[in-house]
């Protein structure tokens, strides 16, 4: 069993932190080449990367907050108990509300690594 809250916080830009639960990095009881499992908090009018998979298959799982899912110019509103899954090559960001923090769980198959996450820009339409 992980304690979520044991696990190192990874700070992935200006008001993104996360844990890796499950993964190619994850403590040793947890590694899987599989699936990674990483919970993650935005600061209130933050916003994860511009970025795709080129191979792993995304799933968002909202636990609170409000914000927005970016999946290229398309967009989505999330809040609280929302899931979506973001194919391979789609182009995405999640973004916080503002005066509200967003916290979810990203699960990714097979397990996220550097070499399979592109950063992009931000598509037209969309913000950067």
């Amino acid at each position: 069993m992980i304690q979520t809250d044991s696990l190192p916080l990874i700070n992935a830009a200006p008001g993104v932190t996360l844990r890796e639960l499950s993964g190619k990095t994850a403590p040793p009881d947890a590694r899987s080449d599989k699936v990674s499992v990483a919970w993650f908090r935005l600061e209130p009018g933050k916003a994860s990367a511009w970025s795709h998979n080129k191979l792993g298959e995304e799933s968002f799982f909202v636990l609170s907050g409000e914000g927005e899912v970016w999946t290229g110019s398309k967009v989505q509103a999330v809040r609280a108990g929302s899931y979506i899954v973001i194919q391979p090559a789609t182009v995405r960001s999640i973004r916080a509300s503002k005066g509200v923090p967003l916290e979810f769980y990203a699960i990714t198959s097979p397990a996220w690594s550097s070499d399979d996450d592109v950063l992009t820009t931000a598509p037209a339409g969309a913000p950067k």
